[in-house]
């Protein structure tokens, strides 16, 4: 009896250690794992999400979704508003995985991100880059259409039009040609935008004060300032010419200072007014982007690969 319950002790110790070494070395595929971070992204938990997807990449280095998972690092960095380690992520999946065929998204990503933190100049200079290197992308007309789109973020109405005539030629084929169109033809009455010259409604305010302001459409403002100079200045010289010094100087300094603020105001809302009448020129053709429904997400080039949505800065 004690020789068999020997034999049953030894059978379940090495049943146990066979176990042990078993399941040490077997360890769940990335697939498996990546679900966890997967999760923790679609959840908007991106900063979570990098470290579980820095983990797969560190535990799987050579695992065939790797450059999947270098894509969602830098695209939960982007989600999560941390452009610049999104930037060098998306830069490091380039590098590290040139032949990958999300290398393309990454760099038109690069170019988001440069734009969406405020660096316009930068996302401008990628965006051409890639229309240059990428001409039969699937996202080349979205990117040129976006060309146009940081062109009347600076009111250089001009260039927006050719930009956009340029993609309903171009890509007539695409959702984005009919929109192109009709942004184009919009953007020709920019011109016809009603517009004050703050040369003028300085020197008219020079020769009366308050009409430069009138001629902006600030008359109230205009009629104050024109009363205002009036009675100072008439009460300055009534005093000057009764020889009360005392009071006319310092009148006439008040009526002075009345007088310059007249000429600078109106200056002033010349330039508010032809501001106020492009950003309601702008804020009508980014109405017509959103209501045209293009930047909506953009689809997956693989399942479960999750990309980030475009975020337009104007």
């Amino acid at each position: 009896m004690k020789t068999h319950l020997s034999i049953l002790t030894r059978y379940a110790l090495l049943s146990c250690t066979l176990s042990f070494l078993f399941f040490s070395t077997v360890s769940p595929s990335p697939a498996v794992e990546s679900a966890f971070a997967d999760a923790l992204f679609r959840e908007g938990d991106y900063l979570n999400a990098v470290h579980e997807y820095k983990r797969l990449l560190f535990i799987h280095p050579d695992a065939s979704q790797s450059d999947f998972i270098a894509f969602r690092i830098a695209a939960s960095y982007q989600n999560a508003g941390q452009l610049k380690n999104a930037i060098r992520a998306y830069q490091h999946l380039i590098d590290t995985y040139p032949k990958s065929t999300l290398v393309v998204r990454a760099k038109n990503n690069i170019a988001q991100c440069h734009i969406l933190s405020g660096d316009s100049k930068q996302g401008l200079t990628s965006l051409k880059r890639f229309l240059t290197e990428h001409k039969t992308s699937d996202l080349t007309p979205r990117v040129h259409f976006t060309i146009g789109m940081l062109h009347i973020d600076k009111g250089e109405w001009a260039e927006a039009n050719s930009t956009w005539n340029d993609v309903s030629v171009t890509y007539s084929e695409s959702p984005f040609a009919e929109v192109s169109d009709r942004l184009a033809q919009l953007v020709k009455n920019a011109e016809t935008l009603p517009h004050r010259s703050p040369t003028v409604a300085g020197a008219l305010s020079v020769l009366v004060p308050g009409s430069g302001q009138i001629y902006t459409g600030q008359t109230v403002d205009g009629l104050y300032a024109f009363v205002s100079v009036a009675i100072l200045g008439g009460a300055s010289f009534y005093y000057a010419d009764q020889a009360r010094y005392e009071v006319a100087v310092p009148v006439g300094i008040l009526g002075a200072f009345l007088y310059g603020n007249s000429i600078y105001q109106s200056i002033q809302t010349a330039r508010t007014f032809n501001l106020q009448q492009n950003r309601l020129f702008r804020s009508r053709l980014q109405q017509e982007i959103r209501d045209s429904g293009l930047f909506g997400a953009i689809s997956s080039p693989v399942k479960e690969v999750k990309l980030v949505l475009w975020q337009s800065k104007f």
